[in-house]
């Protein structure tokens, strides 16, 4: 919280009412109590010199439609998205997603407290660089001929079943227009029966372009169950997929009779 509000350099006022809003109110994406936390860590890169055309991809439209229940990372940067900090007590506003025009600003209902992401609690929300760990990894992909990154983050979530998990809005690479990206999709991580791994599951597709008119449409679905704190990669010919999970203890709520800055 503390790096938010230096960041936005706000009044002392606004910053003694937003602090009070951030620990009066609750949240769904904070954790609740029993719940198994990871901390994810994913690279996606392209392949610049493999042979594209060597495989016949198939063109089903299912292969290019992200789940109507996926979500995009949140990240500490939307709260800059505000257009008027004086007026938060009259018209408190929800976070942004951090995905562009296909994630405006939403608006808070009237009995909602306007409060900052806390990124130690809550889930889906864009970690700093600082707590990376493929820092090293991303540069040596990046002065090695023939790759290119098209998607980085760290994030921590819950872990659930298959069927109650949520899927990440991923928008990689190069953009052409005014939403259409090279690597699009989603991601998945669940646990797998036994809840003994954690399962990762793509769902994404690479588009090739001529000007802002997409050529075609490569797709890149996956399924790996990983051990947690173990370095995984997934081969694809096109898009090569990074990922890396550890368990993560979320620290207990602070209180507002014994708050901690």
């Amino acid at each position: 919280m503390s790096h938010a509000l230096n960041l936005l350099r706000l009044p002392i006022m606004t910053m003694a009412l937003l602090t009070l809003a951030l620990l009066a109110s609750p949240s769904d994406s904070i954790a609740q109590s029993g719940e198994r936390w990871y901390q994810v860590e994913v690279t996606l890169f392209l392949h610049e010199t493999g042979n594209f055309d060597e495989e016949n991809w198939l063109q089903e439209e299912a292969y290019f439609a992200v789940p109507g229940n996926a979500r995009a990372l949140s990240s500490m940067l939307d709260v800059l998205t505000l257009t008027d900090w004086d007026q938060l007590a009259d018209a408190p506003l929800a976070l942004a997603n951090s995905e562009g025009a296909e994630a405006p600003v939403q608006q808070r209902n009237a009995d909602e407290a306007f409060r900052l992401p806390d990124l130690s609690r809550d889930a889906f929300l864009q970690l700093p660089v600082e707590q990376h760990d493929f820092r090293q990894t991303n540069q040596a992909l990046e002065r090695a001929s023939g790759y290119r990154v098209l998607y980085h983050a760290a994030w921590r979530q819950p872990m659930t079943q298959a069927s109650r998990a949520t899927p990440i809005i991923i928008n990689g690479g190069r953009q052409f227009g005014e939403t259409a990206h090279e690597l699009q999709g989603s991601l998945r991580l669940f646990f797998n029966r036994n809840e003994t791994r954690v399962v990762l599951e793509s769902a994404l597709w690479f588009n090739q372009f001529a000007g802002e008119n997409i050529t075609r449409r490569i797709p890149v679905q996956s399924s790996r169950d990983m051990r947690s704190n173990e370095f995984h990669y997934l081969d694809h010919p096109v898009v090569g997929i990074l990922v890396q999970v550890f368990p993560y203890e979320v620290p207990p709520a602070v209180s507002l009779a014994n708050p901690q800055f």
